[in-house]
């Protein structure tokens, strides 16, 4: 429901074309930016998604650091899930949280955009250009930033269109599922593998992932209590109290430096996760964190749509 007012707000905000000098209010503070941004910088996956969804192409990008990606010279190999959308060669930057301040000044560019992650960097990057950091991992959040971006860029129609073709694909997805998923019970986890290959973060419906699937129509199985001392996620579990819960549905999320088939793996060599009505009845599905977790934007949630719907069937 909060998902449909957002959609129904954003939607009937009148679109106006942007005069400059324009002020933009984000995570960090107030940018003022002189003109219409015509060569932007993204850092991190959240902002690229966010540009490329409404048409700007960056000339820069930045990753996290312990990809190891030196360049972005073949975007469809070395850009996962969104590389086929970028044209051209964007330039690396460096690592989202401490680009490097050298090469993103040689970019002359007039936008920069990251999230939050960049905040220890925000006022060395505003002085080389005006630089909008947004805040995206809770669930409705990148309807609100591309919002916050559309105006910035001067592209608030395409925003709009952006939110409504979304919840026509959420429409689709909520009826596409089947009938014996469709509104049911599902426990949404993180999993790290190797030392960690028993221990399960939930993610609850604040959470970006988390809101994802129930919007999609699942009930979210959640303790009764979640761990306030968490940074991310609901509560933490081990096998011992996954298998004290009983969803119709799993989703393990293969996170850190797992990898989607070990997650498989581990699940299926647990012997208390075998207990869990969900694996008996063949309904335990593993997924990409970067797919599922890293990127949160528009592009990023329409593939994770059609790769739900694929395993589901």
């Amino acid at each position: 429901m909060k998902l449909v007012l957002l959609l129904a707000c954003s939607l009937t905000t009148a679109a106006t074309a942007a005069t400059y000098p324009l002020t933009i209010n984000h995570f960090s503070g107030e940018t003022t930016l002189r003109k219409p941004p015509a060569r932007t910088v993204a850092l991190g996956p959240h902002a690229l998604d966010l540009l490329l969804s409404l048409g700007v192409q960056p000339v820069g990008y930045g990753e996290a650091a312990q990809l190891s990606v030196n360049n972005y010279g073949s975007p469809i190999r070395q850009i996962r899930y969104l590389g086929s959308r970028v044209k051209g060669t964007p330039v690396n930057v460096g690592d989202r949280f401490k680009p490097n301040l050298e090469v993103v000044a040689s970019l002359k560019p007039d936008l920069i955009v990251g999230e939050n992650y960049a905040s220890d960097s925000y006022t060395a990057l505003n002085k080389i250009a005006p630089t909008v950091l947004l805040h995206g991992i809770h669930s409705g959040d990148w309807q609100k930033n591309i919002v916050t971006l559309a105006q910035a860029l001067n592209r608030e129609g395409q925003a709009k269109a952006v939110i409504a073709r979304h919840a026509r694909i959420l429409a689709g997805a909520r009826t596409a599922i089947p009938a014996q998923l469709r509104g049911k019970k599902a426990l949404v986890v993180w999993n790290a593998g190797g030392a960690s290959r028993n221990l399960y973060t939930i993610l609850g419906p604040k959470d970006w992932t988390g809101g994802f699937f129930e919007n999609l129509g699942f009930k979210l199985e959640l303790p009764a209590r979640r761990d306030t001392t968490l940074t991310d996620g609901y509560a933490q579990i081990s096998s011992e109290a996954l298998s004290s819960l009983n969803p119709d549905a799993v989703f393990v999320i293969a996170s850190s430096k797992n990898t989607v088939a070990q997650a498989a793996r581990d699940w299926k060599a647990n012997a208390l996760a075998q207990t869990l009505r969900a694996s008996r009845q063949g309904h335990v599905y593993f997924l990409d964190v970067q797919l599922f977790s890293r990127i949160r934007g528009p592009i990023a949630e329409e593939l994770m749509v059609q790769e739900l719907l694929r395993q589901l069937r």
